[in-house]
C-alpha cells in the first residue's frame, strides 16, 4: 500500500486516469440535448453580453449569465466544436479532483482513504459526464470545492473567510441554489475541527455570501421581468414543487433509477452501511453526505445532480469496504473485490453512452440544414439539430432565419401538418417567441421567423406522416427530413 500513501504519485495517477476517461467523449460525443442550448445562449453572448443570458434574442431565467460569458471565450479556443465548449469543464473537473484532495488531506483523512475515495469519485458516470459536457455542473462543483477548500486552509489565517465568501457568491452565479451546501458544509467543518470559529463574526458574514448573491440575482430577473419563473423553476421546482416536498417524494424512484444507470448505485448502497456505521466519525463528511437528500428529491433521470455529494457517497463506500472494527484491511481480497466492483463500475459507463445514438442522428441531420435557407425544424424537443444547423452560421457571423416549433410529446405528430402548410396558425394555444418557461410549462412553443414557406422540414422524434406537397429525403431512427417538391 506504499503507492496510496504517496500522496503526488496517487495524485498523478487519479489524473492519469481522469484524462484517458474523458478525452475520447470530449472529442467524440455530439452534443446532448441541453448541451445544444447552452451552446447556442453562448454564441449570443459572445456576439452581444447581456446581464441576464437570452436565448434565441429573449431574455432567460435558466442559469445565470456568467458561465455564459466564460463559455463564449472557451469557444473561441482552436478546437473541434463539441470540444471547443466543453472544454471548460474538463479543466474545471481536474481542478476540482485536486481540490478534493487537498481537502481531505486538511480533514486529517487516511491517505489510502482519500485515494480509494477518489479514484471511485474519478470513474464514475455522475463525474464523467459532467466533465465532458456543457453543463454547468463542474464549474459550479469547482467553485464550491474552492470555498469550502479555503474554510479548510487554516494557514490563511482569517482571509480564508474572505476568500470562501467570494468563491460562494461566484458559485451561485454558476448553479443557484446548488451553492447553499457551502454554508452547511463550513459549519460542519468548523462544528467538528474548531468550535470556537463558529462564533467569528468574520467566518459569520461569509455564510451571507450565497443569501446575498441570490438577492442580487432576484433582483436583476425582477427587472428582466423573470423572477416569477426564476422561483417556479429554480426554487420551488427544486425544493418543494407543486405537489410539495411529501409529493415529491415520489420522485426518489427515478432518482435511484439514475443511480442505477449511471453505475453508482452500487457505491450508494455500500455508502448506506458505511454511513450506518461511521457517521459519528467525521461531522463534516456525514455533513456532506446528508445533503444526498437533495438529488434523491429533485434528480429524476439526472445522474450528475449528484455530482456535489458524490465525494461523500464514495468515502462512505469505501469506510464500508476497507474498515473493519474500525482499522483499515487492504487484504488481497478487499483488492479483488474494489478491482472487479470498478471494472462493473466503468462497464456501466459504457453502457450508459451506447444509449445516446440518437444524438449523432441529430448531428447529422442538423449538419446538414446548416447553410440552408427556408429551413422548419418540428417535432419533439430535439435541440440538437437546431445547434448543430445554426452554431456555424453564428460563428461564421452569418446566422440565417429559420422556424422551430415544439411540441410535447403527449400531443403526438398530429399537429405538424397544420404548422408546415401555415406556420402562425392559432387554432390551439402556443407560446411564441420566447422560450423562457420551457422547462415549466408543456405547450407548443414557437420561435419567431418571417418565413412563410419552408424549403426543408426536419422532424424531430420518431415520425411515420405525410407532408402535402413534400418528399421525404432522409430518415432516421430519430428524427426525418422532407423537402418541398
Amino acid at each position: 500500500m506504499d503507492f496510496l500513501e504517496d500522496e503526488r504519485r496517487s495524485l498523478l495517477f487519479l489524473a492519469a486516469i481522469y484524462l484517458a476517461l474523458r478525452l475520447p467523449v470530449l472529442l467524440a460525443m455530439p452534443l446532448v440535448q441541453d448541451e445544444s442550448i447552452y451552446a447556442i445562449m453562448a454564441e449570443e453572448q459572445a456576439a452581444h453580453p447581456t446581464l441576464v443570458p437570452t436565448f434565441l434574442g429573449y431574455p432567460v431565467s435558466w442559469k445565470p449569465a456568467p458561465f455564459f460569458w466564460l463559455l463564449s471565450a472557451a469557444s473561441l479556443l482552436p478546437l473541434p466544436l463539441e470540444a471547443s465548449y466543453r472544454v471548460f469543464s474538463l479543466v474545471a473537473g481536474l481542478a476540482t479532483l485536486l481540490c478534493l484532495q487537498r481537502i481531505f488531506s486538511n480533514c486529517g483523512m487516511d491517505k489510502a482513504i482519500s485515494f480509494l475515495t477518489l479514484l471511485i469519485f474519478t470513474i464514475s458516470f455522475i463525474s464523467i459526464n459532467p466533465d465532458t459536457s456543457i453543463l454547468l455542473d463542474s464549474l459550479n462543483f469547482l467553485l464550491a470545492s474552492l470555498s469550502i477548500l479555503s474554510y479548510t486552509e487554516k494557514g490563511l489565517g482569517r482571509w480564508r473567510f474572505i476568500a470562501a465568501a467570494l468563491f460562494a457568491f461566484s458559485a451561485f452565479f454558476v448553479k443557484l441554489v446548488v451553492a447553499f451546501m457551502i454554508p452547511v458544509l463550513a459549519a460542519a467543518y468548523f462544528w467538528q475541527k474548531d468550535r470556537k470559529i463558529l462564533k467569528d463574526p468574520l467566518f459569520l458574514l461569509s455564510l451571507l455570501a450565497v443569501p446575498l448573491a441570490m438577492a442580487i440575482h432576484a433582483m436583476a430577473l425582477g427587472q428582466a421581468g423573470l423572477l416569477g419563473e426564476f422561483l417556479a423553476g429554480n426554487i420551488g421546482g427544486h425544493t418543494a414543487g407543486e405537489a410539495g416536498l411529501l409529493g415529491q417524494a415520489a420522485l426518489v424512484r427515478s432518482a435511484l433509477m439514475a443511480l442505477i444507470l449511471s453505475g453508482a448505485f452500487i457505491w450508494f448502497a455500500f455508502s448506506l452501511t458505511g454511513f450506518a456505521k461511521n457517521w459519528k466519525s467525521s461531522p463534516f463528511m456525514s455533513a456532506w453526505y446528508a445533503l444526498t437528500i437533495f438529488p434523491l428529491l429533485s434528480a429524476a433521470y439526472l445522474p450528475w445532480y449528484y455530482l456535489p455529494v458524490m465525494p461523500a457517497i464514495s468515502y462512505f463506500a469505501v469506510l464500508s469496504l476497507a474498515l473493519d472494527s474500525g482499522k483499515r484491511k487492504t487484504d488481497r481480497f478487499f483488492k479483488a473485490f474494489f478491482s472487479i466492483l470498478v471494472i462493473i463500475t466503468l462497464a456501466m459507463t459504457l453502457i450508459a453512452y451506447s444509449t445516446f445514438g440518437e444524438y449523432f442522428e441529430h448531428r447529422e441531420l442538423g449538419a446538414l440544414l446548416s447553410g440552408k435557407e427556408n429551413v422548419l425544424i418540428i417535432g419533439q424537443y430535439r435541440p440538437g439539430i437546431v445547434a448543430y444547423k445554426i452554431l456555424p452560421e453564428m460563428r461564421s457571423g452569418k446566422p440565417l432565419d429559420f422556424g422551430w416549433i415544439v411540441i410535447p410529446e403527449r400531443m403526438g405528430n398530429g399537429e405538424i401538418p397544420r404548422f408546415v402548410k401555415d406556420y402562425h396558425d392559432d387554432s390551439s394555444p402556443v407560446v411564441d417567441g420566447s422560450f423562457g418557461s420551457f422547462f415549466s410549462v408543456k405547450e407548443i412553443f414557437r420561435k419567431d421567423t418571417n418565413i412563410t414557406k419552408f424549403e426543408y422540414v426536419a422532424v424531430g422524434g420518431p415520425a411515420d406522416i405525410t407532408l402535402d406537397g413534400y418528399e421525404l429525403v432522409g430518415n432516421w431512427s430519430d428524427a426525418s427530413l422532407y423537402r418541398l417538391k
